[in-house]
């Protein structure tokens, strides 16, 4: 790819993250979901505050807290995806654990305010190629969801054309809420490997 033909991803823009080409950043054990759930009624799904600078509130890998569920217990805990430890009504008992990453969450007791009134869109795996690159894009009435699977990028965006570009390093792990009307980017920074992200569009109001 000719970077000398990108637009200005490397001019007149603010680097809010030093990063550096690592692609497997630390992260933190297993909480148990016993002592998670015991912060009821209200828990906090993050281990660090996250952070917000124009549309986009970005929370890095290490910063998300990851759940283990022990599958086998009798207690009822609470899972967002459909798995049911010892079902009393089908009599089909769960095995081992599974590390649940609480990346966003409106659940009771788990919500955080920042999807709020928002409605199923779209959802989409993004593979995009070695140092490819998308075009500079905004999405109207779309608040946009990222997590990155694999890969090495950057997040550039900002809210309005004669804004300073805002960059963000993307490693697997990470998360992003990109607000609606927020101009965007993404970059694979790697010469090599493909950047994979899951990507959720939520429709606002």
């Amino acid at each position: 790819m000719d970077r000398d033909n990108e637009p200005e991803l490397d001019e007149d823009r603010t680097s809010t993250d030093s990063g550096s080409g690592d692609t497997s950043p630390w992260l933190p054990d297993p909480v148990p979901a016993v002592r998670f759930h015991a912060e009821s009624p209200r828990v906090n799904i993050n281990r660090a505050p996250h952070d917000r600078v124009s549309g986009v509130v970005y929370k890095r890998a290490a910063h998300i807290k990851t759940v283990r569920y022990d599958l086998t217990s009798e207690s009822p805990q609470q899972l967002s995806l459909p798995l049911t430890p010892n079902d009393a009504e089908t009599g089909v008992s769960g095995s081992g654990f599974v590390d649940i990453r609480w990346l966003f969450s409106e659940l009771d007791g788990l919500d955080e305010g920042l999807l709020k009134g928002r409605s199923f869109s779209y959802l989409q795996e993004c593979i995009l190629a070695p140092g490819a690159a998308t075009a500079e894009a905004t999405h109207a009435d779309l608040d946009t969801v990222i997590c990155v699977l694999e890969g090495y990028g950057e997040l550039a965006y900002r809210p309005s054309t004669g804004s300073p570009i805002l960059v963000r390093t993307l490693r697997s792990g990470d998360a992003a809420l990109i607000g609606a009307n927020e101009l965007v980017r993404l970059v694979n920074r790697s010469p090599d490997a493909p950047l994979r992200l899951v990507i959720l569009g939520l429709q606002v109001g």
